[in-house]
């Protein structure tokens, strides 16, 4: 039976400044640090909040456009406030939501081009008992 979702796996073509990015706009942490014979640091484990990670390595090429990644969401409690961070890091945010769901939503690009979607539930969100635990 699954648990949870532990990380989700991503290249970056400049390790320090995904780092940077994701420690300064989510406040994420870095949890290990994958090094080299050398010592050198190839890739991170970033620590989200309540055991969900990121990890990122090294990849000096950017992958080739295809396959069925699309981006990846995360729940925020104050949408409004993570809007307000972005913007003042000089992001253009607007808050909608979700045609058919519900959700208030945002999406942002990383420095790699990943794209970011951050989301809140309310009433209005279809899913909301589930986050609950309602069903």
């Amino acid at each position: 039976m699954l648990k949870r979702l532990s990380h989700a796996s991503f290249g970056s073509t400049d390790l320090p400044r995904t780092i940077a990015f994701y420690l300064s706009m989510l406040d994420c942490t870095v949890a290990h640090e994958f090094r080299n014979a050398a010592g050198e640091v190839y890739g991170v484990f970033l620590d989200c909040c309540n055991g969900t990670f990121l990890e990122f390595f090294n990849q000096q090429q950017p992958q080739p456009p295809g396959g069925l990644f699309r981006h990846i969401c995360f729940e925020v409690d104050d949408l409004e406030a993570m809007a307000a961070r972005f913007r003042a890091a000089g992001h253009n945010i607007d808050i909608k939501r979700g045609r058919t769901d519900g959700i208030l939503q945002f999406f942002v690009h990383d420095p790699d081009g990943t794209l970011l979607e951050f989301q809140q539930h309310d009433a209005e969100s279809v899913l909301l008992p589930y986050v609950r635990g309602d069903r």
